[in-house]
């Protein structure tokens, strides 16, 4: 250990010491004397602990009084000598001031890292969001070349299969681990909307005759994957009924990707902006975004949209 911190141990113990004594003898931090047999040690020990605290009162106030050996004045020590007098002087009054501090400056830190947490697990979110965008993109692409005398399944197996998805759905991605959750209702989403594209299954039959959570995510990512005339009151439809907030996300991507491909009107834009409004009752941050993100889009279309 070197002789630094030697010093300004000494000066710790022996000016805290000193400093609980005076405060025992003229009665600077209590109410009433107290003269009980051993009281004298008791605020001298106290003095020594508010002293203690001084190289942490000095951190907080951002002080280097006493980290730079190098540079450091001998004069330093004395000022030092009197923080710890002072803090020993009135040593209960700075225990809970310090204390009180530390406590708030602690869960001031644990806020800032549950903050962040949730940011990282929001942007995490985005991330596989946007990779299953542009998973999405070269599928449609790849779709758009497929003949329909192509397709293996006929189009009685490929309901059968779709309705298989949809009702283990719910079943499938309850799990706990919120990511991967996110990752399984993906992966299903999209392996459905693909079934209702490649076999150009009627949107409109499966939204009235399978009114299930699963469904309305396969109809959404059908429509992102090949928006058509019909695709605006799928999605309308679907905006009114749909409950889990990863459904919602997937129809507002979907809201912008028929904007992009010009198959929304000015006057189609009010009811649009009506119905995603409503999404933002229960809304997480990573939809609230994104439906700030589609609302945006959609003042292109109409500059006056609210």
């Amino acid at each position: 250990m070197d002789s630094h911190i030697i010093i300004l141990i000494a000066i710790i113990i022996l000016i805290g010491g000193f400093g609980g004594l005076l405060n025992y003898l003229h009665n600077f931090d209590i109410e009433e004397p107290d003269y009980k047999k051993h009281s004298k040690y008791k605020y001298i020990f106290l003095g020594i602990g508010a002293a203690i605290l001084v190289p942490a009162f000095l951190k907080m106030i951002a002080s280097n009084l006493i980290e730079n050996e190098e540079d450091f004045n001998k004069i330093n020590y004395l000022i030092f000598a009197g923080f710890c007098l002072v803090a020993a002087i009135f040593s209960r009054r700075f225990i809970n001031t310090v204390g009180e501090k530390i406590l708030e400056a602690a869960k001031k830190a644990e806020k800032t890292s549950k903050e962040t947490k949730k940011q990282m697990e929001t942007t995490k979110v985005e991330l596989s969001s946007t990779q299953e965008r542009i998973e999405d993109v070269k599928l449609a692409v790849s779709l758009k070349n497929i003949k329909k005398d192509s397709f293996e399944k006929s189009g009685t197996d490929a309901i059968q299969s779709l309705i298989k998805l949809v009702d283990s759905y719910v079943s499938r991605t309850s799990i706990p681990d919120y990511a991967e959750r996110l990752k399984l209702k993906a992966e299903l989403g999209r392996k459905m909307g693909q079934i209702v594209v490649r076999h150009d299954l009627p949107k409109n039959d499966l939204l009235v005759q399978y009114p299930k959570e699963g469904m309305y995510l396969a109809l959404a990512y059908a429509v992102e994957l090949k928006p058509d005339e019909e695709s605006l009151a799928i999605l309308n439809s679907l905006s009114k009924i749909c409950e889990q907030l990863y459904t919602k996300y997937v129809i507002l991507v979907a809201y912008r990707t028929l904007a992009s491909s010009g198959l929304i009107s000015e006057e189609e834009t009010v009811e649009i902006g009506s119905l995603i409004e409503k999404f933002r009752i229960r809304a997480d941050r990573a939809l609230i975004r994104n439906i700030d993100d589609t609302f945006n889009v959609l003042r292109f279309i109409n500059p006056e949209l609210y």
